[in-house]
C-alpha cells in the first residue's frame, strides 16, 4: 500500500499564488490544491487525505472531520480557529495547528505605519526638516531651549481616539486589528459579508458594521479588499463622498479596487486629508502617472509605496508547510490550537 502522505490545501489564492506556494511543498508529500471546491468534489477528496491545510473562508466542519477517515493533521494558515471543529478533531486524535501567516503580518505592520504616516503628514515633515526653510535663528537646545513645531503645523493627528474602519477583514485585517489595539483608537469597525463571532470580535477589539457606516464614520478607512468583479474600482467618487471631510484612506488591498482618478479629485478638493497606497491599477506605476505626479508635492499627503507592504527578508514566504514538516518529522507543533 502506498504510504505517501496526501495533503489537501484549501485556498482562496489565485493560480499564480498557488504555484508559488507549491514550490515550497515538502518532498515526498502529494499535494492537491483546490480553490473553493464544489461540495461533491470536497466530499470525494476528504476520505483520501492525511493532512488538511486551510486558509480564510475555508471552514473545517464536524461533518468534514467525520468524512476524513485518514486525517491526522489540520493546519489553519492564520490565527483564528473559530470555524474549525477543534473538539471533534481532538476526539479523533487529529492534531490542529493555527499557524500565523508571516506575509499577512508584514502587510499589517505596513498598514499601521501608513496610517500613522498619513495622520502625521510624514511626507511633508520629511521634506521640510532637511530643507530648513524656516528663516529663524537656530539655538543650541537644552531642557528649556527648543523650537517645538518650528513650522507651525496645526493639522497633525494621531491614532489615539480615532475611528478606524476596515473593508476586507481577512487574515491581514485580523492582524491589523491586533496591532491597532495598542494605539487605543476610539473604535475599530469592520465590514465582512459573514461577520466574526462575538468572541472573536472581543478578542480583536473590533465591531462589525455595514459598508456605509464604515465609510461614513471613518477617520481612517483601511482598504484590504481583494480584487473581484464586484470590487473593481468599488472605492470611487460615491464612496469618497460618503466619507466625512478630513478622513484619510490607506489601501493595501488588491490593485484596481481604487478609482484612482476619483481619489485624486477627493484629495485635490480637500475632502480627503490624505491617502497612502501600496497597490495600483497599473503596476509598476508608469512614468508620469497622475498619482505619482501629485505625490511629488510635499503638501499633497499622498504616500505611495511600490507594492512592498508584504516585503520581508528572503525566505519569509516559504513557511506555509512549516507545521506540516514538523508533524512529519515527529516534532511538536509550534502553534497548536488553543
Amino acid at each position: 500500500m502506498d504510504d505517501t502522505p496526501r495533503l489537501l490545501f484549501l485556498t482562496d489564492r489565485s493560480e499564480r499564488h498557488q504555484r508559488i506556494a507549491l514550490r515550497n511543498a515538502p518532498p515526498g508529500v502529494e499535494v492537491q490544491m483546490r480553490r473553493r471546491p464544489a461540495p461533491d468534489e470536497l466530499d470525494a477528496l476528504l476520505p483520501t487525505v492525511d493532512i488538511l491545510v486551510t486558509e480564510r473562508n475555508q471552514p473545517v466542519t464536524a461533518a468534514m472531520v467525520a468524512q476524513a477517515e485518514r486525517l491526522k493533521l489540520i493546519v489553519r494558515l492564520g490565527s483564528l480557529t473559530h470555524d474549525i471543529a477543534v473538539a471533534e478533531a481532538r476526539a479523533r486524535g487529529i492534531a490542529v495547528s493555527a499557524q500565523p501567516v508571516s506575509g499577512c503580518i508584514y502587510v499589517a505592520e505596513h498598514v499601521v505605519m501608513m496610517i500613522l504616516a498619513v495622520l502625521k503628514r510624514l511626507g511633508r515633515s520629511l521634506h521640510a526638516a532637511p530643507a530648513a526653510g524656516h528663516g529663524r535663528e537656530a539655538r543650541r537646545t537644552d531642557e528649556d531651549t527648543f523650537a517645538y513645531n518650528w513650522l507651525g503645523y496645526s493639522d497633525l493627528r494621531g491614532l489615539h481616539s480615532k475611528t478606524i474602519t476596515i473593508l476586507g477583514m481577512g487574515e491581514i485585517g485580523v492582524e491589523t486589528a491586533r496591532r491597532l489595539r495598542a494605539f487605543a483608537p476610539a473604535t475599530v469597525l469592520y465590514h465582512k459579508r459573514m461577520p466574526y463571532p462575538e468572541a472573536v470580535e472581543r478578542e480583536l477589539g473590533v465591531t462589525h458594521a455595514d459598508r456605509d457606516a464604515c465609510l461614513a464614520r471613518a477617520d481612517v478607512l483601511v482598504s484590504l479588499l481583494p480584487y473581484a468583479p464586484e470590487t473593481d474600482r468599488s472605492l470611487g467618487a460615491d464612496a469618497f463622498a460618503r466619507m466625512k471631510p478630513g478622513a484619510a484612506l490607506v489601501h493595501a488591498g488588491s490593485g484596481s479596487v481604487i478609482d484612482e482618478a476619483a481619489l485624486l479629485d477627493a484629495l485635490r478638493a480637500g475632502h480627503l486629508s490624505g491617502a497612502a497606497l501600496d497597490t495600483y491599477e497599473w503596476e509598476p506605476l508608469p512614468p508620469g502617472h497622475p498619482l505619482a505626479e501629485y505625490a511629488k508635492a510635499p503638501d499633497a499627503n499622498l504616500l505611495l509605496t511600490p507594492h512592498t507592504a508584504g516585503a520581508a527578508e528572503p525566505g519569509a514566504y516559504a513557511g506555509d508547510f512549516d507545521e506540516v514538516t514538523r508533524f512529519l518529522r515527529g516534532e511538536p507543533l509550534r502553534h497548536p490550537a488553543a
